[in-house]
């Protein structure tokens, strides 16, 4: 166990620090993937929540676990995006995402209060477009990735209730690189006829910040049978500090910055939206289980970021809005694991997602449609009292056609209608420990 902790704690720092930590399989900007053994079941976990996950799922789920626990997991995400409009075809540049998580808790008053600590990445998104591509005006490359601490206590008052409460803080990077279009800038300084044979003009925006929010839960245990759940995440205001550099500028656009290379300090706040979920478990024995969850996500936080610069001229106040005005979303979950035997269990789930990105602000850094997800996957447990164990889940999520037509990137001559196709597969394993 001393091994596997070393070599995972080495993945999760790796996982962390390099740019494949985000996921190109979420509902807007979330990663909905914190476990093995909840993805497996489709994430309706909210009612249950009776392994080491529940620090996210619903805390109060925690004074359930009769002993010390430690989770160590990893799921990998492989997306597949193709665009098709304007006479072209082209596939985004994706890689297999690896995205970490770490669950520690324990009981400190056997069957009253119990405390554990969490490490996920619940946001992020990762991806690269061609550089003389659609979309080159607009978005090339595209990397966000926001990693989540949050430890927690629990307290069950009565037999049939527990509450939990956590605290999260949020770290977040992103980095953001698009061409610029110098001819069409130039011809519109100097009044001129547009210069095709201008080279264009590169920007790189790297921001990061941090920000704190809260999250709390609780259980109804209504009968030994039934059980109803319900958590809630707060909003939490990152606060983004970072640098805008431009380079290779030529003829007007140049001397509007001064140089052919620009750079300059910027900031910028946005929020991380609220999420409330509420499940509804059935269990029969400890042979089988049920679960169905809904969930809301107040994803009008997201919806136009202003950026400040420290040193700054008319091309850059022009463009210091950006426009998202998403949209909340329900999303819906139905998942369930069966117990073939006392080491093994066999679990499936569907799960299906809104869209929070409206067609008027759709761009290609998050080509996303609504989406349904199947899952399956199983729990293997062995040793002394059953105390080791291993999760594993598999998951496809298949999202509706979407077609584009707004008027993204016509300004630039770069839009960016047409059709995007996307798939995403899952694969998630988790490794458990009870002390």
């Amino acid at each position: 166990m001393r091994q596997l902790a070393f070599v995972y704690i080495f993945v999760l720092i790796f996982s962390f620090c390099g740019k494949n930590a985000p996921a190109q399989g979420t509902a807007g900007l979330h990663n909905p993937i914190f476990g093995a053994s909840a993805l497996a079941q489709g994430n309706a976990f909210v009612a249950r929540a009776d392994d080491a996950s529940a620090i996210y799922f619903n805390p109060a789920g925690l004074t359930q676990l009769q002993r010390p626990q430690l989770s160590l997991g990893a799921t990998f995400v492989l997306p597949s995006i193709e665009y098709h409009g304007n006479g072209v075809s082209e596939e985004m540049d994706t890689k297999i995402n690896t995205i970490p998580n770490m669950y520690f808790t324990s009981p400190i008053i056997e069957n009253k209060l119990a405390a554990g600590i969490g490490i996920n990445v619940p946001y992020g998104l990762q991806g690269k477009w061609d550089g003389d591509g659609f979309s080159r005006y607009v978005v090339t490359d595209f990397n966000l990735r926001i990693i989540n601490i949050n430890p927690t206590i629990t307290y069950k008052p009565f037999s049939f209730f527990s509450v939990g409460v956590g605290l999260d803080y949020y770290y977040a990077n992103v980095d953001q690189g698009r061409h610029i279009n110098v001819g069409l800038i130039n011809s519109s300084l100097t009044g001129t006829s547009v210069d095709t044979n201008t080279p264009d003009g590169l920007q790189d925006h790297e921001m990061h910040g941090d920000a704190f929010g809260y999250n709390t839960g609780v259980l109804f245990n209504i009968t030994p049978s039934h059980s109803v759940g319900l958590s809630f995440r707060s909003k939490a205001d990152i606060d983004f500090k970072g640098k805008l550099k431009v380079s290779d500028l030529s003829g007007a656009t140049a001397s509007v910055f001064g140089s052919d290379d620009f750079d300059t300090r910027t900031n910028t706040n946005a929020t991380l939206p609220e999420m409330l979920s509420l499940g509804y478990a059935y269990k029969h024995n400890s042979l089988w289980s049920i679960e169905a969850d809904v969930q809301w996500t107040n994803w009008s936080r997201f919806d136009v970021i202003k950026y400040d610069f420290e040193t700054t001229n008319i091309l850059l106040e022009t463009n210091k809005e950006d426009v998202r005005n998403w949209h909340n979303t329900l999303s819906f979950a139905l998942g369930g694991e069966y117990k073939l035997n006392e080491a093994l269990k066999v679990r499936g789930g569907y799960t299906f997602h809104e869209s929070p990105v409206p067609s008027d602000t759709f761009e290609p850094s998050v080509p996303q449609s609504s989406r349904h997800g199947l899952f399956t996957g199983l729990g293997y447990s062995w040793g002394k009292k059953l105390n080791k164990g291993i999760d594993f889940a598999y998951g496809t999520v298949f999202y509706e056609n979407r077609s584009v037509d707004n008027s993204v990137g016509d300004a630039v001559q770069g839009p960016i209608d047409g059709h995007y196709n996307l798939i995403t597969h899952i694969m998630a394993i988790n490794f458990n420990y009870i002390f």
